[in-house]
């Protein structure tokens, strides 16, 4: 599902200059089409997290940037972990127990 400028602002509860800006800094990244910004999932969530960051939290717009980039980097983390252990999980039993093992841990989870 899309959504445009006008439904995010709803849909968020935040103020166009405040969406505007976010887009500007490039924490929100839209695509632009003839008609202007088309919204994605992912898009919406993140504006809904800078809204909650900034007016739930009380995150200074200076401090906004890099609670961004630890989200991301934790996000990013999680999809390496989860590729590495389907990696494991596809080892031969013996291999796989074996770097469990060295791991300590005792399955795949």
């Amino acid at each position: 599902m899309t959504w445009r400028i006008e439904q995010i602002v709803t849909l968020v509860g935040c103020r166009t200059p405040d969406l505007e800006a976010w887009i500007a800094e490039q924490w929100i990244k839209p695509i632009r089409d003839d008609d202007g910004w088309v919204f994605a999932e992912a898009d919406l969530a993140r504006a809904q997290l800078i809204r909650d960051l900034t007016d739930e939290m009380a995150i200074e717009r200076e401090t906004v940037p890099v609670v961004l980039s630890l989200i991301d980097q934790n996000h990013a983390l999680r999809r390496q972990l989860h590729d590495i252990l389907a990696a494991i999980g596809n080892l031969p039993p013996e291999s796989r127990d074996e770097i469990m093992r060295q791991l300590g841990l005792s399955e795949i989870s």
